[in-house]
């Protein structure tokens, strides 16, 4: 996985790479679907909102220098990362970090503009 930090930032502002090689790594891709009841009706609808959203779960064995660099991107802003399925550059939002001195795991979620 390979995060930078905010890739609109004022050129004035330092960008920074961090390239870390996971141990896993799965991504789990759900459509939006809103689903209405109708009392005294047959069954329900299904609406298909037709948006998606990408979570991504990595796990990957880092020291201490590396753990710190990816909690200051975790409290940054507005990360990318290199989709390693081939869909380009994504902007992220860290959902969770954990850390317990040798085994990082991460859990973020593509932010679709």
């Amino acid at each position: 996985m390979i995060a930078s930090s905010d890739l609109l930032a004022p050129s004035n502002t330092e960008r920074k790479t961090l390239e870390i090689e996971c141990e896993s790594l799965t991504v789990s891709i759900e459509r939006r679907i809103q689903r209405t009841v109708i009392r005294g009706g047959e069954g329900d609808d299904l609406l298909d909102e037709g948006a998606e959203s990408a979570v991504y779960e990595a796990v990957a064995i880092v020291g201490t220098t590396e753990y710190k660099e990816v909690l200051g991107l975790f409290r940054g802003s507005s990360p990318m990362i290199e989709d390693p399925f081939g869909q380009g550059d994504l902007k992220v939002a860290f959902k969770s970090l954990s850390y317990d001195g040798e085994t990082l795991r991460m859990t973020l979620i593509e932010d679709i503009e």
